[in-house]
């Protein structure tokens, strides 16, 4: 019997020793049955996180105003409206005003997602309830909506952001949903844009862009020269040249500075009344180009963040600035020159993390056009042979608590406007006078 479980226990050693060298062959994956690569699980921080504020604002005018939108509101302030005396001499726009606001309330989603072409992709989409336009307030509208792809030291962006003039490291803190206009360039727009790191600290964007929404230049909305004046679209599309843009920014730990210039052509019109009058129409090729130069500064520290900023603009109208473009000649003869504006702002702001106290200064002036007897204004605030903004100022003090997710802020934005008589190249010359609005701004934030 021990003979038998000795020669068992050989014969089986032997087996699992054969086993073990020489494998038997596997059949149950072939060319019919391949194996089946395991199935890659998909990374949890791909996808789409979601963040925002629910915000409500309080403001008080102590006159009428003009501003960019609401239009009957005045959120967007942009400047106090000018005199307007009734019959028995009474301003009727020195009439004060209280609205209460949370339109500005936003939802943004903040994408990421798996490498292609070699690079490192993003997105954001963003959206909030101020509307498109006048009269659509509490609609939900597109803010933002950009996708991007990072190399080691390019990156490219697709989509609908930040004009490149609204400089996004360096703009005014305020609380003020205007955020300093009409003295800092605002505008969103659809665009490519490349960003070029040249080192470290140095980097080149270029980029080009179109029109939409609010953000667009002024021109005959009739699309025939002369016409009356309308906002819209076609005048940079019917030009198919796109807003052209260029910046070298430096940017350390401490300082931040850039240089800017922008390009942008406009088609104000297809036709023209002809000689015959405006019943015939003859075709027209018209442009009216601008150019805008922009530079801007920051100096962080430890107890303080100072920034500065100063643009020489023409045919600002689509960043909700003053100016505009000027029409000339006779039908159908009619060329077109931009008005020049200058701005200039400067902020000094706290660095605490629960008050902080800050204070925004800002100046713009018209400067013109380069020609006189113009026929036509396409403008904001300014128009040729009529009463028209000689320059805008504004000192806005403010002071802001956090805690936790939710903030409190309260600012004075007491905002003087001078108005005169322009000449037939819209700069306003001889005697002016000043007109001043005082808001008082309260404003609660809940963030998520």
């Amino acid at each position: 019997m021990k003979k038998r479980i000795l020669i068992a226990c050989i014969m089986l050693s032997a087996g699992v020793a054969n086993a073990q060298t020489t494998p038997v062959k596997d059949t149950t994956h072939s060319k019919e049955n391949p194996v089946k690569p395991a199935e890659k699980k998909a990374d949890p921080t791909w996808g789409i996180k979601f963040s925002g504020f629910i915000r409500n604002d309080v403001f008080f005018d102590s006159r009428q105003v003009v501003s960019a939108r609401p239009a009957t509101q005045g959120e967007l302030l942009l400047y106090p409206a000018n005199v307007n005396n009734d019959i028995n001499g009474k301003d009727i726009n020195a009439a004060p005003s209280l609205d209460m606001l949370a339109i500005t309330s936003r939802l943004t989603g903040t994408v990421t997602g798996p490498d292609a072409f070699g690079a490192k992709t993003s997105g954001l989409i963003e959206a909030e309830f101020f509307g498109n336009a006048n009269g659509n307030e509490n609609v939900f509208r597109l803010r933002h909506a950009v996708a991007r792809l990072d190399w080691p030291k390019t990156q490219l962006a697709f989509g609908q952001y930040w004009h490149p003039l609204f400089v996004t490291d360096c703009y005014p803190g305020v609380l003020s949903f205007n955020t300093g206009m009409p003295f800092q360039p605002f505008a969103r727009n659809p665009q490519i844009r490349l960003t070029q790191k040249l080192s470290p600290e140095v980097n080149l964007i270029l980029a080009a862009l179109s029109q939409t929404e609010a953000f667009v230049s002024s021109g005959p909305g009739t699309s025939i020269a002369l016409g009356a004046a309308a906002a819209g679209q076609a005048y940079i599309s019917n030009a198919v040249v796109p807003n052209l843009h260029a910046q070298l920014q430096y940017k350390g730990k401490v300082f931040l500075a850039g240089i800017a210039l922008d390009y942008k052509s406009l088609r104000p019109a297809l036709s023209a009344p002809s000689a015959t009058g405006a019943t015939t129409l003859v075709a027209t090729d018209e442009r009216v180009n601008s150019l805008t130069f922009e530079t801007y500064a920051k100096i962080t520290t430890k107890a303080v963040i100072a920034k500065a900023e100063f643009l020489s603009g023409q045919n600002m109208y689509d960043h909700l600035m003053i100016g505009g473009y000027l029409a000339y000649g006779t039908a159908p003869a009619i060329t077109y020159k931009p008005i020049t504006v200058n701005s200039y702002w400067v902020e000094i702001m706290g660095t605490g993390k629960k008050v902080i106290p800050g204070i925004f200064v800002g100046y713009t002036n018209n400067n013109g056009a380069s020609q006189d007897n113009a026929v036509a204004s396409y403008t904001r605030g300014i128009t040729a042979g009529k009463t028209s903004l000689a320059s805008v100022f504004r000192v806005a003090p403010r002071i802001e608590t956090t805690s936790g997710k939710f903030r409190f802020g309260l600012e004075a934005e007491i905002t003087t406007a001078v108005y005169g008589a322009a000449g037939t190249n819209a700069k306003v010359t001889g005697t002016t006078n000043s007109v001043t609005n005082d808001r008082i701004l309260f404003i609660s934030s809940y963030s998520f």
